[in-house]
């Protein structure tokens, strides 16, 4: 047992100094370059990407909704019925939102400065709907229903108004009255419509399309510089694919970029919330990332399978590629999570290992003179 107790205080010992090694906020702990108060890389620094994965989200019946809150840690997933808020590097849900019985959800999405998650989709009776949910609890807040599927759903800056695309027609919702403030023909089939220039105008990702929707309105569109369907990477940017490279848009000024390069084979991308680089899918079961003033490729990674898409975390210290199949692999960018990941996996692996410990401990038959006496009848 004196072996024993000296092994336990051995594991206490290990656990300290660990941690220790890996807080990052101890002034003896090695500081990785960055900007003063921020967890992104550095403005003029081109990050490098993990060519494994270190996190594997796996159990999904799909994996074509995702967003991530940096404000709460979170990671949300959307599939038939279910929202799962996940908080990594952990690879299980920290909760599972039930969002009604055969709602398919289409995409998820924070609410800006909020503790709550918004779903759309279609409904079993071929109608759309947006509902809305506390991360904390998992409860309903709010739902509105329409005549056709939503597609797609953008929130302006403040959370009050929400714009969600349907099958005809992009609505823009008022949520504390429950009500649809202004609704304008959908351009396509393909077409998103999100808020744009400071949340004043509908963008049409197709057409570039400008809708006033406060006046009712429509007014003269953007010039369509090659590129088509617009991604909106935040409030402050957004971009498009051409043939011949990446167009931006900076909002509200109205500032375009061009940056030349081969997209021949490229079928999803996304990028950094800075704009200075960002990844690309390929048909060759690639992803490449860009620098996106240059137009150079930094690196590459391969896959065994076709990914169906890419998405960057706001943090810009992860990236989550989906497969139709219900998996997606995490990928950290840059150094931001090393310590945070070394963290998690040491203290799991003692708490296990400690576990096991004490198990084996009950097991170890006491010496002789240490048994204990049967009492007398």
């Amino acid at each position: 047992m004196h072996a024993l107790t000296k092994y336990l205080l051995c594991i206490a010992f290990l656990a300290a100094v660990v941690y220790v090694a890996v807080k990052p906020t101890l002034p003896y702990a090695y500081p990785f370059p960055r900007q003063a108060g921020s967890t992104r890389t550095t403005k003029n620094e081109i990050p490098a990407i993990a060519h494994s994965p270190s996190q594997v989200l796996a159990g999904l019946r799909h994996a074509g909704a995702i967003d991530y809150s940096q404000q709460n840690n979170l990671t949300a997933t959307g599939e038939e019925g279910r929202i799962k808020l996940w908080q990594l590097p952990a690879e299980q849900p920290v909760l599972e939102i039930d969002a009604g019985s055969e709602f398919q959800i289409l995409q998820v999405r924070f609410l800006p400065g909020q503790e709550t998650v918004a779903g759309c989709g279609l409904t079993p009776d071929g109608k759309g709907s947006v509902r809305i949910f506390n991360v904390t609890t998992g409860k309903q807040l709010f739902q509105i229903d329409n005549e056709e599927p939503v597609t797609s759903m953008d929130f302006d800056q403040s959370g009050r108004y929400v714009a969600g695309t349907g099958m005809s027609q992009i609505k823009v919702w008022e949520l504390p009255e429950n009500r649809a403030v202004a609704i304008l023909p959908r351009n396509s089939a393909g077409a998103r419509g999100v808020f744009f220039r400071e949340d004043r105008y509908i963008l049409q990702s197709d057409t570039l399309s400008l809708y006033d929707w406060k006046n009712r309105k429509q007014v003269a569109g953007l010039d369509n510089a090659g590129g088509v369907d617009v991604k909106k990477i935040n409030n402050h940017l957004f971009a498009s694919l051409s043939r011949s490279g990446l167009h931006t848009l900076r909002s509200p000024y109205g500032k375009r970029e061009f940056v030349p390069f081969n997209t021949q084979g490229i079928y999803d991308f996304d990028l950094a919330s800075n704009g200075k680089w960002g990844l690309f899918l390929r048909e060759d079961k690639t992803m490449v990332l860009i620098d996106g003033e240059t137009g150079l490729t930094v690196s590459a990674v391969r896959f065994q399978s076709r990914p169906d898409g890419i998405f960057i975390h706001s943090d810009g210290a992860s990236a989550s590629v989906l497969y139709r199949e219900g998996k997606i692999e995490v990928f950290d960018v840059g150094n931001e999570h090393i310590f945070r990941n070394a963290k998690f996996y040491t203290t799991r692996f003692l708490t296990q290992l400690a576990a096991n410990v004490k198990d084996a401990a009950k097991k170890v038959p006491l010496p002789a003179g240490m048994q204990p006496r049967e009492q007398s009848r």
